[in-house]
């Protein structure tokens, strides 16, 4: 009997040790694993030239995401602090690392007092099996913008114009199931628009990105067409569902539509400099202001400070001067509204301001033109998809993506695949040598990553780096 206990207590106590040996080999393999992931994904900081204690004083947010899994990075004062996400909530995502933009389209409708003449006149023909339109010819025409903003979509006239003879406009003559009912395609519009067209103004009227304005989304429309200024604008656009319940207000053969060239949401104008040949940049400030970037007739680049009641309290020529083409400032993500670092898209410039107090404390613009290769300041300030000012206000961080090169360098089949890190370079604004030059690696070929990356086909293999948005320049988009 004493033998038999003894083997049964031999064999659990056996059993007990070798499911805490189990448990102990699976916990070290999760955690073999975790820290495997981590590895490859966490963001470290290597010092490649200067003085580190360079990057005291600045502040840049963003991360890194390689297919579901998220690291978030904070760089301060020179430190660096990291988090790390295997399948973060969407909903905190989705908005907080990319500007906003607004998608828009032009086209050209029959005028509405034309319509029931073209339409009289229109034919039913067969264009394919299952595909009927009406036909017919007009010469006056409205341009109409349709801009899409987020969810919603504001619908505005551009400008008139009269031909000196017809051109062919048709229009579905069913409604097809995969269209919506409002679609401009069942309205009469030009089947060819290059007699209509005016490419300097119908297609680039918004510049730069959506940002908030007061309790609302703003717009900077790039050039006076018609009888719209170029300016800052108040857009409040409208839902689908809202256009789809709008009224038919007019007809294609005996079916009835909603005009293409009604008009729905509303474009308020709310600062519209005097003097300004293009507007090419809006972005709220501090203290309730709003920037507004512009050329004059001059082609001389300026900014504004507007209160909210759309007066200007502050303004400054920024040193820079556009040509007779399209001038493109972009507005780098930024860690606080009183400062904005502009990106000025046509070559290597960067251009930082400050505000206190209702006025322009600081305007310095970085403007470095040389030979593109690995070590050049020009491909950082080229490249850059971001820049942030210091405390003191004497230097900026600019940070430029850096890729892996797949294929013989310099051949046909080379082609960039997926992102290895981030460059940092501390420029002074007086234009002297960089203070510093640094690389965020995000552990694409490190560990892991770097296994993962052989298989450089595969979509999940590829790394991205991006920036974190100030809240003030997202709080519209969710």
């Amino acid at each position: 009997m004493k033998e038999t206990k003894a083997k049964k207590s031999t064999y659990l106590r056996n059993f007990i040790i070798a499911v805490a040996l189990s448990a102990a080999i699976l916990a070290a393999g999760a955690l073999w694993v975790l820290l495997g992931w981590r590895s490859a994904l966490d963001i470290t900081l290597t010092d490649l030239a200067g003085d580190p204690a360079a990057l005291r004083g600045f502040t840049m947010r963003g991360q890194s995401y390689f297919d579901t899994a998220h690291t978030y990075w904070d760089l301060h004062d020179g430190y660096l602090d990291t988090s790390f996400a295997l399948d973060p909530d969407e909903s905190d995502d989705r908005y907080r690392y990319s500007a906003w933009g607004a998608s828009h389209s032009t086209f050209y409708a029959v005028t509405p007092e034309t319509r029931d003449e073209v339409n009289a006149a229109a034919k039913r023909v067969q264009v394919y099996n299952d595909n009927w339109q009406m036909q017919s010819t007009a010469s006056h025409f409205r341009v109409m913008a349709e801009i899409s903003m987020g969810s919603d979509l504001l619908r505005v006239a551009l400008r008139d114009v009269v031909l000196d003879a017809p051109i062919s406009v048709s229009a579905n003559a069913e409604v097809s199931t995969y269209l919506n009912s409002f679609s401009v395609s069942y309205d009469y519009t030009a089947d060819f628009s290059d007699e209509v067209e005016d490419t300097n103004t119908d297609y680039r009227y918004i510049a730069g990105q959506i940002f908030s304005l007061g309790d609302g989304q703003g717009l900077a429309w790039r050039y006076t067409v018609a009888d719209r200024k170029a300016g800052l604008y108040k857009a409040t656009p409208i839902s689908y569902d809202d256009i789809a319940a709008l009224p038919a207000d007019g007809k294609v053969g005996d079916r009835d539509v909603l005009c293409a060239t009604t008009e729905f949401g509303t474009l308020e104008p709310f600062y519209c400099p005097e003097n300004a040949r293009q507007v090419v940049c809006g972005l709220p400030m501090d203290d309730g202001l709003t920037l507004c970037v512009y050329l004059d007739p001059l082609n001389k680049a300026c900014a504004d400070l507007v209160n909210a009641a759309g007066e200007q309290v502050d303004h400054v020529d920024l040193g820079i001067e556009g040509d007779n083409g399209d001038f493109s400032v972009t507005a780098l993500p930024r860690t606080t509204d009183r400062d904005a670092v502009l990106k000025v898209d046509y070559g290597s410039t960067l251009v930082a301001l400050r505000v206190q107090d209702g006025k322009f404390i600081l305007n310095k613009s970085l403007s470095i033109e040389g030979n593109i290769d690995l070590n050049s300041v020009d491909l950082y300030m080229r490249n850059a998809e971001d820049a942030v000012l210091n405390t003191a206000g004497d230097a900026l961080l600019i940070a430029t993506p850096e890729y892996t090169t797949v294929g013989d360098a310099n051949a046909e089949n080379s082609y960039n695949i997926y992102q290895t890190g981030t460059l940092l370079l501390v420029y002074p604004l007086d234009g002297s040598a960089p203070r510093y030059r640094g690389r965020l690696d995000n552990g694409a070929d490190r560990d892991w990553g770097g296994q993962l990356n052989k298989y450089y086909l595969s979509w999940s293999a590829r790394h991205y780096m991006n920036y974190e948005l100030y809240e003030k320049d997202r709080e519209r988009q969710l």
